[in-house]
């Protein structure tokens, strides 16, 4: 397979030159909405007599009488004539060329071939939904070409993983058409809905799931529905007198009412129940005044007693479908001891999935003398991590299904609020890990993202390369090469290439603890500095859900989380951060130069790219400053407090124009916009309210004061 002029014209956005008019919110989805742009080349070269050429005279057959194919059939069409200029005739009776779409069942499962002749292109999958999967190849090889004309031959693609399952990008738990058709082209194929109050009601109101349920179903896609209702969850535990009910009434009823939906995702937090082993300390959203000191709240532990609860929810729930997946995810006890973790696993049914996230519980790293971890979803580690591995283990030898949250949509927490981590080297490093996965250990399925959605990327255009069996080790750096080629150039593709490594150097450095990912790493430069002791100020417009008087729910609770980094650790931390930032600036001045040297229709695309790794570098010089603004509080050091506040005053300016360059930054679904133009106002005044306290407890002179004062930059937009 030759990836050397890949997706020459394949970018999933509209080619139009820069403007440095900023983007009004949720622009981004106007992009989105775009799912067949112009992908002809002007420079391609000439049919060659081992090609077939596409014409007005074709036309698109389908060999099966489908709803999906039907559905596939007038996507092909729109795609040839939206991105290759070239209109098509739909069903028989047509003279010209033929593209056939259809079924067979002797190719292999996740398999889909495309066959080219003088007169016939025949796309088939061994099932109707892999003859979708072959179509969106189809136009990925005619993209890689540049124009509507396709080699003779056969090319067999074989999709490593089922599912491949992603949260909305577009707005929390809901999925338009035409979103679905970008997932689907992405390589996905489920989407999850978080369930908030069965059977029906979502984190953003009520939801006909079975509509859902068909407009994905046509487009090759399943849903699973994410049990997230822990308040309801805590109630019963599944040996109680009246559990059977309650458990029918709670997690079977999200079956009974769309009995479509492929299956159950289920995660301690939210769906632990009352212990009696007396390992755990009481519910951890409830009344603080009922748990026990000393021992992980229900959710966070991996007693014997989810064997019952798991036969308990899987009998009810599979009473309305029989087929029902149900995924066991451990994420909430992955710092448990190792023998505890799989006493559990060794006993637990075998006709469930078990889900295991890829990275985390990971030994430490150490790195200028202090332990390093993955707190959450990170990049910063390729993985497996020997949590994954030792679970992985189990489940292999007792024949349960596994499936992992592998982030592969491109998109981490490692910083909450950006569309996707422009760390290429480091992605890839996680594919191929991925790929060793399912050779050693049948992993078979993957959760591309979690909560924050998936929005189109080049690193999932890579994913889908890599994350194909046909696909060799050396060909999944030629995707990348071949990706810096068609968007930046022969000229400008070595730039590039210097920038991306950089970028991933940059996660060399980069935190992933808690400190720092449940703080200025969700909300980026919006974070807030706070003195020891001072009230925290009230976000600029919080969106928070209420359980017995206390907020909790969305990311916006952690504008107001303070940054307890242990003192012991500030030291090493502000170097690694100094030294993450050092490379997102060396990054961003190569990328600079292949922009320069980019096709102008691409500039667009390029700009976009660039502002979303100066936000990333903007992020890790607030948590550098964040840092600073630690220590010197801790020591009382009022003149150093106020340099990192000036500092971060300084950064967050810079960050306002970059965030007007892309609207999908400083937004993520769950928490809405916390990082752009207002929000970074708002933090400016808080800077400002900081920086009058500091300059009373320094007693700098009146004079020093006017010297720095803070000043929101002008919208040259007008007003917001």
């Amino acid at each position: 397979m030759n990836w050397r002029m890949i997706l020459a014209a394949a970018a999933a956005l509209v080619a139009v030159p820069f403007t440095s008019v900023a983007e009004a919110r949720y622009a981004f989805r106007e992009r989105m909405a775009v799912l067949h742009p112009d992908r002809r080349d002007s420079g391609a070269l000439p049919v060659s007599d081992d090609e077939v050429s596409l014409t007005g005279t074709w036309h698109v057959v389908q060999k099966v009488s489908s709803d999906i194919l039907a559905h596939e059939a007038a996507d092909l069409a729109d795609y040839l004539s939206k991105s290759m200029g070239v209109e098509v005739a739909k069903g028989a009776g047509h003279s010209g060329g033929t593209i056939e779409i259809g079924v067979d069942s002797s190719l292999m499962p996740l398999q889909s071939r495309v066959e080219a002749s003088d007169r016939l292109i025949r796309i088939t999958g061994v099932t109707e939904r892999e003859a979708l999967q072959g179509c969106f190849r189809l136009e990925d090889m005619l993209s890689e070409r540049g124009r509507p004309a396709l080699k003779c031959g056969s090319r067999t693609f074989t999709r490593m993983f089922s599912p491949r399952m992603t949260h909305s990008g577009w707005e929390v738990e809901k999925f338009p058409d035409v979103y679905l058709d970008q997932l689907a082209h992405a390589g996905m194929d489920a989407i999850l809905v978080f369930i908030k109050d069965p059977p029906d009601v979502t984190r953003n109101g009520k939801e006909d799931l079975n509509e859902l349920v068909e407009r994905a179903r046509v487009r090759g896609i399943d849903v699973y529905a994410y049990c997230w209702f822990a308040v309801k969850a805590a109630k019963f535990h599944p040996e109680d007198p009246g559990a059977e009910a309650w458990y029918d009434e709670t997690y079977g009823s999200i079956v009974k009412n769309a009995p479509g939906i492929r299956g159950l995702v289920c995660v301690g937090e939210t769906s632990g129940f009352p212990s009696r082993e007396g390992h755990t300390a009481g519910f951890w959203w409830g009344p603080k005044s009922e748990r026990v000191d000393g021992k992980p709240c229900n959710g966070f532990y991996p007693t014997l007693e989810w064997i019952p609860w798991l036969e308990k929810v899987t009998r009810v729930s599979r009473k309305y479908r029989p087929d029902l997946e149900f995924l066991f995810w451990t994420y909430n006890w992955y710092w448990a001891a190792e023998d505890v973790r799989l006493k559990l696993l060794e006993k637990i049914p075998t006709n469930i999935t078990l889900h295991v996230t890829f990275e985390m519980g990971d030994v430490p790293v150490r790195k200028l003398g202090v332990d390093t971890m993955v707190q959450d979803y990170s990049i910063t580690r390729p993985g497996p991590g020997t949590v994954f591995r030792s679970e992985a283990e189990v489940a292999q030898r007792r024949g349960i299904r596994l499936t992992s949250m592998s982030n592969t949509g491109g998109r981490t927490w490692d910083l909450g609020c950006a569309p996707y981590q422009p760390a290429p080297y480091s992605w890839i490093a996680r594919f191929r890990s991925l790929r060793e996965s399912k050779s050693k250990w049948g992993l078979s399925g993957l959760m591309e993202c979690h909560h924050y959605g998936f929005m189109p990327n080049f690193i999932a255009e890579i994913g889908k390369i890599a994350l194909t069996e046909e696909t060799t080790d050396s060909e999944i750096d030629e995707a990348l090469e071949s990706i810096a080629i068609r968007d930046f150039g022969i000229g400008g593709h070595d730039d590039a290439i210097r920038a991306w490594r950089e970028w991933s150097n940059a996660f060399e450095w980069h935190s992933a603890m808690s400190f720092d990912q449940y703080g200025p790493l969700r909300t980026g430069p919006t974070y807030p500095f706070v003195l020891s002791g001072q009230p925290w100020p009230e976000p600029l417009e919080p969106k928070y859900e209420w359980y017995e008087g206390h907020r909790y729910g969305n990311g916006w609770k952690y504008l107001l989380t303070g940054y307890n980094i242990p003192p012991t650790r500030l030291d090493a931390h502000m170097e690694m951060t100094r030294r993450e930032i050092a490379c997102w600036e060396r990054g961003c001045k190569h990328f600079r130069a292949a922009l320069a040297k980019a096709p102008a229709v691409r500039r667009d695309y390029g700009e976009r790219m660039l502002a979303n790794a100066e936000f990333h570098m903007h992020t890790a010089r607030t948590v550098l400053n964040a840092q600073r603004f630690k220590k010197c509080d801790l020591a009382k050091d009022w003149t150093g407090a106020l340099a990192a506040v000036d500092d971060e005053n300084r950064n967050v300016r810079e960050t306002i124009p970059v965030v007007g360059r892309d609207s999908a930054l400083g937004w993520e679904p769950t928490m809405g916009y916390v990082g752009d133009r207002p929000n970074l106002e708002w933090k400016l005044r808080q800077l400002a309210d900081v920086r009058k306290l500091l300059l009373e407890r320094s007693g700098a002179s009146a004079g020093s004061a006017k010297a720095m004062t803070v000043q929101i930059p002008a919208d040259p937009d007008g007003p917001l």
